[in-house]
C-alpha cells in the first residue's frame, strides 16, 4: 500500500510485515534532510519522547512561517 501525503504531515500506518516484537503501527512522516525528502517511521513512544524533548527545550524549537500557516 502506498499512501500519498505532504512533507511534514504525520500519518498512522499499519506495519504490513510485522515481526512478533515489532509495533503493530507506526507514525510515518516525510521530512527534508539536507534538501532530500526522507521517509521516517516512528513508534508512538519515539514520538512522545520527541514531543517531550521539544516541550523541555522550547528555545530550540522552530516556528511555523506565515505561508505554512495559510497553506497547512
Amino acid at each position: 500500500m502506498s499512501i500519498k501525503t505532504r512533507v511534514g504531515k504525520v500519518v498512522q500506518v499499519i506495519n504490513q510485515n510485522k515481526s512478533k516484537k515489532a509495533a503493530s503501527e507506526y507514525s510515518a512522516v516525510l521530512v527534508k534532510i539536507d534538501g532530500k525528502v526522507t521517509p521516517l517511521l516512528l513508534t508512538n513512544i519515539e514520538l512522545e519522547v520527541a514531543q517531550s524533548r521539544a516541550k523541555k527545550n522550547v528555545e530550540d524549537t522552530l516556528e511555523q512561517n506565515l505561508f505554512s500557516k495559510i497553506v497547512d
